[in-house]
């Protein structure tokens, strides 16, 4: 057999396996624990997973329908750039959830899923963190609340992106427990509002929250984080070509730095850069692309703040166009 040479196929099926990956276990995920579970994980997967168990509506195609117009409205404001991988990552992710749904393949494995619920929001909890983790390697993101975000950050640019996270799928959660319990009692109807049907609503909310916890762990445990990012140092004697390049390419600052080798004794330049963790993988394969001999440091950096990154505590920055535009004029 072959080896394959091209570093750029190479990517593409590595690319190819981490989604199909990744897409695989977004169907076990719903399939196997939210939807049987009643586990609402926060954005558009509970919105489809509620839309789902209220009227039978494909889990998979409502993820992607949902997400449609956060796309288009991201790709207005903040450029096709931006949004192009989270594309990626919402068709695979939709179509593997229905088309795993559609073979039966993935069925929940309790009997009787309602007395089961912690297990299915532990165990999906799990498995989605790991399937977003795969897809973040690689780049990739499945839209949802970050877009929506992203979208509110417009008009108010000083209101930080981990706060509206955490407020949009607290939101999400809470209406969409509250609606398929109610649906499931009557709903509309006053009836419905009996000391039973509450108590299930809590249960519901208290393990979708439980299911968001170990989602966010595991990624936590996976990625190192949504907000940390890594400080790379690049020692290379095509120094100046991947500065150009990084700045080009990755759309990041670098910073040279003079250096001495020690054994040697000769003058060096090192290259510093702080990239985001969906920014790893771009700058390992263009370094050596650049410089197959090239040493490169990366090392973890618990918070960064500036431009591009945290405007402020706990805050991360994608600028839109227009602001994007008016910089560049200055």
């Amino acid at each position: 057999m072959k080896k394959i040479k091209s570093p750029k196929l190479m990517d593409i099926l590595l690319d190819i396996g981490y989604l199909c990956a990744s897409g695989i276990l977004f169907g076990v995920a719903y399939n196997m624990f939210f939807v049987p579970g009643g586990i609402f994980i926060g954005g558009a997967g509970a919105i489809a997973t509620a839309l789902n168990i209220m009227f039978g509506l494909p889990t998979g195609l409502m993820i992607f329908l949902i997400n449609v117009p956060l796309v288009l409205l991201f790709w207005h404001f903040y450029g096709f750039r931006f949004c192009a991988k989270a594309i990626v990552g919402i068709i695979v992710s939709s179509t593997f959830v229905d088309l795993t749904d559609m073979l039966g393949i993935f069925q929940c494995p309790f009997e009787n899923p309602a007395d089961n619920t912690i297990l299915c929001a532990l165990f999906g909890g799990i498995v989605i963190g790991i399937a977003v983790s795969l897809m973040f390697v690689r780049g990739y993101t499945t839209g949802g609340s970050d877009l929506a975000a992203f979208l509110i950050k417009v008009p108010f640019p000083k209101v930080s992106t981990p706060r509206l996270l955490l407020v949009i799928d607290i939101v999400v959660i809470v209406f969409s427990s509250f609606f398929t319990t109610f649906f499931a009692n009557g709903f509309p109807t006053a009836a419905v509002f009996t000391k039973t049907a509450l108590y299930d609503c809590y249960l519901s909310m208290l393990f979708s929250f439980l299911a968001t916890f170990m989602f966010s762990s595991m990624l936590e445990f996976m990625n190192n984080g949504f907000d940390k990012t890594k400080v790379a140092y690049i020692f290379s004697d095509n120094y100046e070509q991947i500065a150009d390049a990084i700045g080009k390419d990755i759309r990041r600052g670098v910073t040279v730095l003079d250096g001495t080798g020690w054994y040697t004794k000769a003058d060096k330049k090192v290259l510093l850069c702080v990239v985001k963790k969906n920014e790893i993988f771009p700058l390992k394969s263009l370094v050596r692309s650049l410089d197959e001999n090239a040493f490169m440091i990366l090392s973890e950096a618990t918070e960064t703040i500036g431009l591009g990154f945290k405007e402020g505590i706990g805050d991360v920055s994608i600028e839109p166009k227009k602001k994007r535009k008016a910089a560049n004029k200055k």
